[in-house]
């Protein structure tokens, strides 16, 4: 006995499926009921999609009157996405409880006034400013929640492998490339240094050593900002096997294997201190200045000097800037903000 199956007939009954919610594939969000009270029945409270200008930013920020310390790397990294225009309209904005005091957005609020830009923000006025029967107040509810890391946002959002350690080579580069500290890098700036870089970061990740001094951010990011001066290393083809690889991928190994490397040249002095006890005292607060000094190490490397101490020098940050000039002043820019003006 044959079964006969007529394969439009299935189309058609799966798609009946599909229409009804009965059946969903696996990148199908389930349909959200959308039958709500609406925001202006709730006892006052409104919410509205607002332009805030700046003039209004500093005027609201006068009804600030219990919210925690003002972070200014919060506020300018804020600020550095209203600038290059990579500030994206959420649900999360500004809100006023019913006595017209602000209990959250103090941050955003700051940074509009430092951008000078006008930006649109969703806005609610009216939250109970004390819960009846509770002793609690609606702020003690506000940003409770677990902030996503920007390894979370590069892993989850954007598929990498190596989300954590990809953010702070980024971060270095930043620092390198702007000669000032930055931090709080939004995911927009990692992705953009990224791209500028992707091939010497992908390079020196994939060949990376898995020894504590050997493998911080900072000797990466130190590395891949070299390595990307280097006419070898074109789109595509570092991770490859048998790549002609330059001088610089060649320091590299020499720096993790220790193989041929004297004790006296710049990278047999680096090695040395990473490798020593010392090492173990970096962290991500000492990434860019460990770059600085791979840098260095790099520059007198080729010009095969030996030297009795590896001393820190910007000789080596600027040499390498100088010869990827247009790249490097495309990161600096993504964290230019405006200057005071007198009087302000």
């Amino acid at each position: 006995m044959h079964n006969h199956f007529n394969p439009d007939e299935i189309r058609r009954l799966v798609q009946i499926g599909k229409d009804r919610g009965l059946i969903r594939g696996g990148d199908q969000a389930t349909p959200v009921l959308k039958n709500g009270t609406e925001a202006t029945n709730l006892g006052g409270v409104r919410s509205q999609w607002m332009e805030i200008d700046p003039k209004t930013a500093k005027l609201w920020l006068e009804n600030n009157f219990r919210n925690r310390p003002l972070k200014d790397d919060v506020v300018q990294a804020y600020a550095r996405d209203m600038i290059n225009d990579t500030w994206v309209a959420t649900h999360q904005g500004i809100a006023f409880n019913d006595k017209d005091e602000l209990i959250d957005g103090q941050h955003r609020l700051s940074a509009i006034v430092l951008s000078g830009k006008t930006v649109r923000m969703m806005v609610t006025f009216g939250l109970p400013s004390l819960i009846a029967g509770k002793e609690m107040t609606t702020m003690d509810a506000v940003d409770r929640g677990r902030t996503r890391s920007m390894a979370d946002q590069l892993t989850i959002q954007h598929g990498f492998k190596n989300g954590s350690l990809t953010a702070s080579i980024c971060a270095s580069i930043a620092g390198i490339c702007f000669g000032h500290r930055t931090r709080r890098l939004s995911v927009g700036e990692t992705l953009e240094i990224f791209r500028a870089f992707e091939d010497s970061i992908h390079w020196v990740i994939l060949h990376r050593s898995k020894e504590h001094g050997l493998r911080t951010a900072g000797v990466l990011a130190a590395f891949a900002f070299a390595l990307a001066t280097e006419g070898d290393f074109k789109p595509g083809s570092p991770s490859k096997e048998g790549l002609d690889r330059g001088p610089i991928a060649q320091m590299f190994d020499r720096l993790l294997s220790g193989e041929g490397l004297s004790s006296s040249s710049s990278i047999g002095r680096l090695r040395h201190f990473l490798t020593s006890e010392d090492a173990k005292l970096l962290t991500r607060g000492t990434d860019r200045g460990v770059a600085e000094l791979v840098l260095q190490a790099i520059f007198l490397e080729a010009r095969g000097k030996t030297i009795p101490k590896l001393e820190m020098s910007l000789d080596g940050v600027k040499h390498f800037r100088s010869k990827q000039k247009d790249r490097v002043e495309k990161v600096a820019a993504l964290f230019q903000l405006p200057k005071p003006m007198e009087g302000k």
